[in-house]
C-alpha cells in the first residue's frame, strides 16, 4: 500500500472512455486497500454543509439537553452518548457523539419479561429464524432478540435545534443513494451480475437472480435495511497531556455492508493499516469521502473485498475539534455471512487464495456470528456495556461479552 488512499473519481462513469478505467481502479483499491476516497460523488455541496454547519450547536446544546437522548433511552442504541462512554478493544474512545438511523418503527415482538433469562437458556439464540424462499414480513420471525436493534431515531426538538431533522434526513437519503450506485460499481469491478445485491436492500424488481456460475438464486424479499450515521465530535486533549489518545481504537467496521466517511474541515485523526503493517494517514480532501467496508463483505468475498484494520488518534492538546460523520450501510438482520456469500461467484471468492497461496481466508469461515443480527447485537452490546445491561439485561450482556 502506498502512503496514501487512492483517490477515484466517480464521475468518470458517467462517460464509456473512462468507466472501464474507473472499474480497474476500483477492483485494485477493494482488493490491495479495503480504503479509498472518492470524489464527484454526486451527493450536493450544499446537503453536505445543512449538516455539518449544525454540528457546533448540537454539541453545544446543553447537558440536560444531551441526556435527555440518551442512548440509555434506547434499545435500538441510537441517541447520545457522552465523552468516553464507548469502548473499542476495552478501552473508552476520547470522542462524543449521537448515533442516527433510517427512521423505522419497532418491530420486535419478543416477550416484555423474562426474555433475557430465556433468550440465552438454550442454544436456540444461535438460529437466524429465517424463513425460506421469498417470505414476506407476515411470516417473519420477529421474537428473535436481535430485532429489538430495529427502531426510531431520538430527535432534538425542532425549537431546539430547528432544521437539523430535516438536514439529517436529507443527507441520509443523499448517501443512501450514492451507496446504491457505489454498489453497483463494484458489481461491475468484479464481473457481478449488476443488481445482484439489490434484493438485500428491498430494491429487487425479480425473484431471483443469476450469477456468473450460471446458477439461479432466489431473491428472499428482506425488510429494507437501517443504514446508521454518527455524528461524531473529538475534542482536544487537555492542555497538560503529552500526547493524544484514542479517539477510535484499532478495529474493522462490523456495522454494515459499506462505510462512507465525511471528514468535516482539515483536522487529521483517522489512520488506516497498510498491509506492511504501517499506519497510514487518511488526509481530509474536500469535498470527498472516504470509503471502506465491513467485516460481512469480506468474509462472503472471502478476502477479495479488504475490510481494512483502521483507528481515529484523538486531536493533540494544540489541535481543533475534530468532526466526521460515518454512514454504515446496513444489512438485513435475518440474514447470515453464509447466505451472502452464495450470491459471490466462486471466481471472486477464489481471487485472494489464488494471490497469496494457501488457505487464506479460513479466518473468515468462523460459523459463531454468521448470523449478521447476531453479530450486530454483539458489536452494540460490547461497545456499549451500559446500555446493554439496561435494555437485554447481565445475562444478555455476560452472553455478548464472553471471550472467544
Amino acid at each position: 500500500m502506498s502512503q496514501a488512499l487512492p483517490i477515484l473519481d466517480l464521475s468518470w462513469a458517467n462517460d464509456p472512455k473512462t468507466r472501464p478505467q474507473l472499474l480497474r481502479q476500483l477492483h485494485a483499491a477493494l482488493f490491495d486497500v479495503g480504503f479509498l476516497n472518492v470524489v464527484n460523488h454526486g451527493v450536493p455541496p450544499k446537503t453536505i454543509d445543512n449538516v455539518t454547519d449544525l454540528l457546533p450547536s448540537l454539541f453545544a446544546l446543553p447537558s440536560e439537553k444531551k441526556a435527555s437522548l440518551s442512548k440509555l433511552n434506547s434499545a435500538h442504541f441510537l441517541g447520545y452518548s457522552g465523552f468516553a462512554e464507548e469502548t473499542t478493544l476495552g478501552k473508552q474512545d476520547l470522542r462524543e457523539q449521537f448515533d442516527y438511523a433510517t427512521e423505522l418503527p419497532e418491530v420486535w415482538q419478543g416477550p416484555n419479561e423474562n426474555v433475557v433469562d430465556e433468550r440465552f437458556s438454550s442454544n436456540e439464540s444461535k438460529s437466524s429464524g429465517q424463513v425460506n424462499g421469498n417470505d414476506s414480513s407476515s411470516t417473519r420471525n420477529f421474537n428473535q432478540l436481535y430485532w429489538r436493534l430495529r427502531g426510531p431515531n431520538q430527535w432534538p426538538d425542532e425549537r431546539t435545534l430547528p432544521g437539523f431533522r430535516k438536514a439529517l434526513s436529507d443527507y441520509h437519503d443523499e448517501v443512501e443513494a450514492l451507496s446504491y450506485r457505489f454498489v453497483h460499481l463494484i458489481e461491475e469491478a468484479f464481473e457481478i451480475p449488476v443488481g445482484t445485491f439489490d434484493h438485500f436492500f428491498g430494491r429487487q424488481s425479480h425473484t431471483t437472480t443469476k450469477t456468473t456460475n450460471g446458477d439461479t438464486l432466489p431473491c428472499r424479499t428482506y425488510l429494507p435495511p437501517q443504514h446508521r450515521i454518527k455524528l461524531l465530535r473529538y475534542p482536544p486533549s487537555p492542555a497538560d497531556s503529552q500526547t493524544a489518545g484514542q479517539g477510535v481504537g484499532a478495529h474493522k467496521d462490523s456495522s454494515g455492508w459499506l462505510t462512507f466517511l465525511y471528514q468535516v474541515g482539515n483536522e487529521e485523526g483517522l489512520e488506516v493499516l497498510s498491509s506492511s503493517d504501517k499506519w497510514i494517514r487518511a488526509k481530509p480532501i474536500p469535498n470527498s469521502f472516504v470509503v471502506n467496508f465491513g467485516n460481512a463483505f469480506e468474509a462472503a468475498t472471502e478476502g477479495a473485498v479488504k475490510a481494512t484494520i483502521h483507528r481515529v488518534i484523538a486531536p493533540g492538546p494544540k489541535s481543533n475539534v475534530r468532526y466526521s460523520i460515518p454512514f454504515f450501510m446496513g444489512l438485513p438482520l435475518d440474514m447470515t455471512v453464509s447466505e451472502v456469500r452464495q450470491y459471490i461467484p466462486e471466481k471472486v471468492r477464489s481471487l485472494r487464495n489464488q494471490a497469496e497461496g494457501g488457505d487464506a481466508v479460513s479466518s473468515f469461515l468462523d460459523p459463531r456470528w454468521d448470523s449478521l443480527g447476531e453479530s450486530q447485537l454483539r458489536k452494540w452490546i460490547r461497545s456499549h456495556r451500559e446500555v446493554g445491561e439496561k435494555w437485554y439485561g447481565k445475562e444478555g450482556v455476560a452472553y455478548y461479552t464472553q471471550e472467544e
